[in-house]
């Protein structure tokens, strides 16, 4: 996507007579430009036709029988810093190990992230739990393909009336996000904490309000849109949503009333469209992903983008 400028040139050559050529002037006139540019011209092409053949094209393979370059596109939530900052890790870190660069694509619309991955625009997204993904793939037909787990978003009660779950009243308003799989994850949060049981036989992550056995503090919910925990706070008595929300919006950190560990069924995914799965850049992409190192960085980093906000894969 760049653009080659060539200056522009002047012959000087003079006009004589045929019988003159004995005082023509080779050294003014174009035919002192011709080889040397030709040269040029030459040298231009197999430059550019190397560089689009090995990555310095964003749409040229760089690998035999692959649909991607050597620069990885990767797509995330826009709103999300944390996902940008975990990408920008990688490419700092990890990708160089493997002759290739990542580029963080933020993308605010779910379906049209998906959509575009699955068409092979990006390599992959990882901005989808396994269960999101089986909702997008069963409700719009894309086909997308989860190669495994690579962080945890942090999920995680937060109260501006309250300092501790413990604290909450009896029949406190809590706030979930409204996509069924996250309802699921903030009541098996509340079910885990030991303030309302399931049913006999339902899956945790699956559960859904009318998957409750005992309500054992006969809280009442209330539904919001994904991003909205900030902006409800004031308006309930504690939301469930996760700290990245937060984090982003400036939400003081003593609000976060109670932060367990996120369960792996809710892990962050690496997904990429399913046609490309076998794609040998996709190989490389999973080398760069599951290097033992990204793990040991989620743990121990000290980025204020991402402490707080992602994890390493839990074991559970």
């Amino acid at each position: 996507m760049s653009t080659t400028h060539q200056p522009d040139q002047q012959a000087g050559g003079q006009h004589r007579a045929p019988d003159d050529r004995d005082d023509i002037d080779l050294g003014r006139g174009p035919g002192r430009w011709l080889v040397p540019f030709g040269v040029v011209v030459i040298v231009l092409a197999v430059a550019v036709g190397l560089w689009l053949k090995y990555g310095g094209g964003a749409d040229a393979e760089a690998v035999d029988g692959s649909h991607f370059s050597n620069n990885f596109k990767i797509a995330y939530q826009a709103s999300s810093a944390s996902e940008q900052a975990f990408l920008e890790y990688l490419d700092k870190e990890i990708a160089p190990d493997h002759g290739v660069t990542i580029e963080p694509v933020g993308i605010e619309d779910g379906n049209q992230l998906d959509q575009a991955t699955a068409d092979g625009d990006y390599i992959a997204n990882i901005y989808q739990h396994s269960h999101w993904l089986q909702q997008v793939t069963d409700s719009t037909g894309m086909r997308l393909t989860a190669l495994g787990p690579v962080f945890q978003w942090s999920y995680s009660m937060y109260s501006s009336k309250y300092d501790s779950i413990d604290d909450l009243p009896q029949g406190a308003d809590i706030a979930l996000l409204n996509d069924p799989a996250n309802t699921a994850q903030a009541l098996w949060i509340l079910e885990r904490a030991g303030k309302l049981t399931f049913k006999d036989g339902v899956n945790p992550w699956e559960a859904t309000e009318a998957d409750i056995a005992d309500n054992i503090g006969g809280y009442t919910f209330t539904s919001m849109e994904y991003g909205a925990g900030p902006r409800t706070l004031d308006s309930v008595d504690a939301v469930i949503d996760y700290n990245m929300s937060f984090v982003d919006a400036g939400t003081p950190e003593e609000d976060r009333i109670y932060e367990p560990d996120a369960p792996k069924e809710f892990a962050g995914q690496l997904v990429v469209g399913s046609a490309y799965v076998d794609d040998p850049q996709v190989e490389k992409l999973k080398e760069i992903f599951f290097d033992p190192r990204v793990q040991d960085y989620l743990a121990d980093n000290d980025d204020p983008n991402l402490t707080g906000q992602l994890a390493p894969v839990s074991d559970e």
